[in-house]
C-alpha cells in the first residue's frame, strides 16, 4: 500500500467505525443461580471463630477451588450489524478439563494443579517424563468425590506436611 508513516489506531476510531456501520456487539445469555448472602455471612463468622480459637497463621490455612476449562468453546460474543438479532451456526464443542488448584493464605505455597481429563493416556505427552501437574482421567472429566480425595490423602497432605 506504499504507507509512509506508522499506522496508530485508537479504541475511538473503532468504536466510531461500528456506530457509523450498525455494527453492535450480541451477548448470549444464560440464567446463573444468586448465592445465598445470609449463608456466606454466616460462613465467614463461623470460619473466623475457628481461625482464632485454633490460633491459625495464614501459611496454615489453605483453600482449594475447582473449575471447568471448555477448551474447544466457542466465544459468547460476536460482532453484527443491526439487523442481525440471532447469530446462529455456532456449535459448541463440549470438550472440558477440571482444573484443582489450592494454595494457602500467605500465597507463599501452592499444591500442583490437578487436571482431569476425559483421556486416560494422553499421547501428546507419552514421552513426558516429569509433568507439571497431576493427571487423572474420568469419562466426563469431573472432579468426583472419589478422585477428591485421592488428591487430598495422596497428593495434598504429603505436600503440606
Amino acid at each position: 500500500m506504499n504507507l509512509t508513516t506508522d499506522a496508530s489506531y485508537l479504541t475511538s476510531w473503532l468504536t466510531k467505525f461500528k456506530k457509523r456501520h450498525g455494527i453492535q456487539q450480541l451477548k448470549i445469555c444464560w440464567d446463573g443461580a444468586s448465592a445465598d448472602a445470609e449463608a456466606a455471612e454466616n460462613f465467614v463468622n463461623e470460619f473466623v471463630s475457628l481461625v482464632e480459637a485454633e490460633k491459625l497463621s495464614p501459611e496454615q490455612i489453605y483453600n482449594a477451588d475447582e473449575t471447568g476449562l471448555f477448551w474447544q468453546y466457542m466465544p459468547r460474543t460476536t460482532s453484527a450489524t443491526t439487523d442481525e438479532k440471532d447469530p446462529t451456526g455456532v456449535k459448541d464443542f463440549k470438550e472440558r478439563i477440571t482444573i484443582l488448584g489450592c494454595g494457602n493464605v500467605a500465597g507463599n505455597h501452592k499444591t500442583k494443579l490437578f487436571v482431569i481429563g476425559k483421556l486416560a493416556k494422553l499421547r501428546a505427552f507419552k514421552n513426558v517424563k516429569v509433568f507439571p501437574v497431576i493427571y487423572w482421567s474420568n469419562k466426563r472429566a469431573w472432579l468426583t468425590q472419589q478422585l477428591k480425595n485421592e488428591w487430598f490423602e495422596n497428593h495434598f497432605v504429603p505436600e503440606t506436611r
